[in-house]
């Protein structure tokens, strides 16, 4: 058996760097640093690093409709926020945190996230939504050189077959 378009990790990886680009890049104008593009830190004084962390759970389900089995499967989505102490425009001690909430806004428990076939580049049709269903990790991290923010959630989704 093949692996279905929800199963791919290719589309739930591409389904939430859609989602965080039009979220964090367009509407809030935060620079992201995306898993897998190449990315200049140097150039810059604050930034949302976005890491997949892994896909922890794989639950099987028996019957998910009268005809179907499936899985209920998770992926761990890290957020690491990162401000640089030293620049001329952090004049807040707190601006880690009101990047934190920003994020947090968007993937907040309950946050339905379309998931697209962007296997075959389909992204005007939503094969199903994907769940934010738990923050992992919500803490700050010491460091000399940056103010950061750890910012974890695990978002679940059901993959029928």
């Amino acid at each position: 058996m093949t692996i279905n378009a929800q199963g791919k990790a290719q589309n739930v990886k591409a389904s939430l760097e859609h989602y965080i680009h039009e979220k964090l890049v367009v509407t809030e104008g935060l620079v992201v640093d995306f898993q897998g593009k190449p990315f200049e830190s140097a150039d810059q004084q604050e930034w949302v690093q976005e890491r997949i962390m892994g896909f922890p759970n794989h639950d099987y389900h028996r019957q998910t409709t009268s005809a179907l089995e499936g899985q209920t499967t998770t992926v761990l989505l890290n957020f690491n926020i990162f401000v640089n102490k030293e620049s001329p425009t952090n004049r807040r001690t707190n601006r880690s945190y009101e990047i934190r909430d920003i994020v947090a806004d968007y993937f907040k428990i309950g946050t339905e996230i379309d998931l697209y076939d962007a296997s075959n580049s389909d992204w005007t049709t939503s094969l199903q939504k994907m769940f934010v269903f738990d923050v992992a990790t919500d803490a700050p991290i010491s460091d000399e050189t940056f103010e950061q923010y750890s910012y974890a959630v695990e978002i679940l989704w059901l993959e029928q077959f």
